[in-house]
């Protein structure tokens, strides 16, 4: 089968000769009068799909349609707007991804939304093209906020908290932003490893004491631990049914037999164990998360990485267990923001002999800005703990320490 997207009338490009032809026409329907004028004029026409949203979401839900029942031979376009999605649509669903189609799905947020569409669980979007996508968006979304989110940026940069009938700047309807539902879950983990293909090799689960978006407004710093979830017995299942999502998005975004890393960030409600994908990297996670996986689980996901992707042999050298192991105990990562002012006091890194590294990133006498996004920090601590415990009474004593850096204002403001 071949497929043809085409937004303009059937007359512009003879669509009469692809009739009787394996082809079928998707359509936006404000062409479907211009349709059926053409037919009225004496011409034939192949099949064709009117969307009455013709957006890529709803065109990748058409194709996935198609090709659940026939092979898809092509896509293609002769509408210049449509050029570049259509050479993506057709080395995803005809060459079965590519490399740069693969690295894009795990980059570009709404390319990455647009594809999981009918896969995993996510909120509702839009892509902002103009302030009708705005309008389009409140008519259709469930929830009282909504989140913008830059479609290239990493981790929590330019993201933005927005509400119905708020202004919204012009700069967010150049197509660089997409819009979706504010997803009211407080907690979040992260899944961590990599896969070959879509048959993952090692997998691990840590979880955020707070959502990463809200602490640079609350609590002023981060925190990422081994998942609380492995010493649940009522909820161990939660790890089991997050790697299970996990393996639908590699089903689609992966390419056969490539090694791929992978950091997911998925909201996931305690108490009935819903699952809402958030988003996910091609790349191991932030906050020392490999070195926490090396800690608690002895796998140096790194090296094995590195060793796979450069020896063709590197596979067969290591002995996979169980794609989902118990942490031998828990490690984690505190993260410190910065404060807007001079520095006149930092602590002692001697306070924190009991912690595995101590990163401090400000000087006394130095001015600085308050962070704006989460790797803007003050200092980093990665430690390691045997039982809840002992974890608790240590991040106590970070929350104690934090306070030891003194900034002050001065008179130009800073």
């Amino acid at each position: 089968m071949h497929i043809v997207l085409f937004r303009y009338s059937a007359r512009v490009v003879k669509l009469k000769y692809l009739y009787n032809r394996n082809v079928v026409i998707i359509a936006p329907e404000v062409q479907r009068k211009k349709y059926e004028d053409y037919l009225a004029e004496g011409n034939n026409l192949p099949k064709v799909i009117f969307l009455e949203d013709f957006i890529l979401p709803n065109i990748i839900l058409e194709i996935r349609r198609i090709s659940q029942n026939t092979e898809v031979e092509s896509i293609t376009t002769l509408s210049e707007e449509d050029m570049d999605i259509v050479g993506f649509l057709n080395d995803h669903f005809v060459e079965k991804n590519t490399h740069s189609v693969s690295n894009l799905l795990f980059k570009d947020k709404y390319f990455m939304r647009s594809f999981l569409v009918g896969v995993v669980n996510q909120p509702y979007f839009r892509l902002l093209e103009s302030e009708n996508d705005l309008r389009v968006f409140w008519n259709n979304c469930k929830s009282s906020a909504a989140i913008l989110k830059p479609r290239n940026e990493a981790g929590s940069n330019g993201i933005k908290k927005v509400y119905p009938n708020e202004k919204i700047d012009s700069v967010y309807f150049e197509k660089n932003y997409i819009i979706e539902e504010y997803i009211d879950i407080d907690n979040m983990i992260t899944c961590d490893g990599y896969s070959i293909g879509s048959e993952i090799k090692r997998f691990y689960v840590h979880e955020y004491e707070e959502l990463l978006f809200n602490t640079l407004s609350s609590s002023g710093y981060y925190l990422v631990r081994t998942s609380s979830l492995y010493n649940d017995s009522e909820k161990i299942e939660y790890i089991e049914k997050a790697l299970e999502e996990c393996r639908k998005v590699l089903n689609v975004f992966s390419i056969n037999s490539e090694i791929t890393p992978f950091h997911f960030e998925w909201f996931l409600e305690l108490s009935t164990g819903k699952i809402v994908f958030c988003e996910v990297g091609k790349r191991f996670g932030g906050g020392d998360i490999p070195q926490l996986i090396e800690d608690s689980h002895g796998v140096d996901v790194i090296k094995e990485y590195w060793d796979i992707l450069t020896n063709s042999q590197g596979l067969k050298k290591i002995n996979f267990s169980k794609v989902i192991s118990r942490p031998a105990n828990i490690s984690a990562t505190f993260a410190l923001y910065r404060k807007q002012g001079k520095v006149i006091e930092v602590p002692d890194e001697k306070e924190l002999a009991w912690a595995k590294k101590v990163y401090i990133f400000i000087k006394p006498n130095t001015y600085y800005k308050v962070s704006e996004n989460v790797v803007e920090n003050s200092m980093l601590v990665q430690f390691n703990c045997k039982n809840s415990c002992e974890f608790e009474k240590r991040l106590d004593e970070l929350k104690h320490i934090s306070q030891k850096f003194k900034y002050v204002i001065t008179d130009s403001g800073e």
